[in-house]
């Protein structure tokens, strides 16, 4: 899913778009996210959580939730760690894992977050992933997805050019895809979109199509 040599590069420089492009609070996908959540005790899995921007919101802000991070780059999960440890979150777990091979039980997590990642993936990569996602998800459970959204503001646009000039050469095909329609290939049903600044937040169910 990548070499170490560009794992390592986007852990040194991955915080900063983040707050480049999600720095408004109320707008932003970060939040969005938490605002699904309830404070019962849930299980919360972040696939390919990079340096553990949402698994370390979440748990810091929903105390009763249990989140686990998981990512195949050890650069980007060195800094998810430093953060934890500073930011003295005891109910996050980061772990080296390939997204694609889970090594959890069927029907583990209440909550499955998914974010940023679809678009960088070959399709046969998203495949895998997202059938993973589907088999330890419970069958009441949430699938969560944050992806980027062209915006539809002029002004707003400029800045989006650069994520279109960074991302690979499929990037405005996946744009334009009904997301309602890819998931539903994978057993998903959408149930709830949020726009948020440069990206929406979709929220899944399970289905009986696979």
């Amino acid at each position: 899913m990548g070499s170490d040599e560009n794992y390592q590069f986007n852990a040194k420089i991955y915080d900063v778009l983040d707050r480049t492009y999600f720095r408004k609070a109320a707008t932003s996908p970060r939040n969005a996210v938490i605002s699904l959540l309830n404070n019962e005790p849930i299980q919360v899995l972040d696939m390919c959580t990079g340096t553990g921007t949402n698994a370390l919101a979440i748990a810091g802000v929903r105390k009763n939730a249990k989140v686990t991070g998981i990512d195949i780059s050890a650069a980007m999960l060195q800094k998810a760690e430093a953060k934890r440890e500073q930011a003295g979150l005891s109910n996050v777990k980061l772990i080296h894992m390939d997204a694609t091979n889970l090594q959890f039980a069927n029907e583990e997590f209440d909550v499955v977050l998914i974010s940023l990642v679809l678009h960088e993936l070959s399709p046969d990569l998203a495949k895998q992933l997202i059938r993973e996602a589907r088999r330890v998800l419970k069958n009441v459970g949430k699938l969560i997805v944050v992806e980027w959204e062209e915006p539809v503001s002029r002004l707003k646009r400029i800045p989006f050019h650069l994520v279109k000039k960074t991302e690979s050469a499929g990037f405005e095909d996946f744009l334009k895809c009904e997301m309602d329609q890819y998931f539903f290939r994978f057993g998903f049903e959408m149930t709830q979109t949020i726009h948020c600044d440069y990206s929406k937040v979709m929220v899944l169910s399970k289905n009986d199509q696979v």
